[in-house]
């Protein structure tokens, strides 16, 4: 959290709840699939093609906030994103993201079939154990 992150009413400015939400997917595809997007080695990524975003709480500077990313379906060449932002020490969303991520391939500007090799990542991920 940025101190130019606030708004003038004092709280975070609802645009910038996108930004910690890419944040997540960042982290996700890092943590679960082993790379960082936007890699200008990696030809073969996840974009963002879709978005909608609830807003429930208004979050203020300096609140402790997390984003949880989770990944809810996996289809033939895209994967649909389900993120909250909670408040620590708590588990109601002050805010709610689903979007759908797909895969593109830099050299040809073509989207490409959802890669087995991502597909068990995320499900080996996803799967409760």
């Amino acid at each position: 959290m940025r101190f130019s992150d606030v708004d003038g009413f004092g709280h975070i400015n609802n645009g910038v709840y996108n930004d910690y939400y890419d944040l997540g997917r960042m982290y996700y595809m890092r943590d679960v699939l082993g790379w960082l997007p936007g890699d200008p080695a990696r030809d073969d990524q996840l974009v963002v093609v879709h978005t909608e975003t609830d807003f429930f709480r208004q979050i203020f500077l300096g609140q402790s906030i997390y984003v949880l990313t989770s990944v809810v379906d996996l289809g033939n060449r895209s994967l649909k994103m389900h993120q909250w932002l909670i408040e620590e020490g708590t588990d109601q969303p002050l805010s709610v993201c689903k979007s759908v991520m797909s895969c593109f391939r830099r050299s040809t500007g073509t989207s490409f079939p959802l890669p087995d090799e991502w597909r068990k990542a995320i499900n080996n991920f996803e799967t409760p154990r």
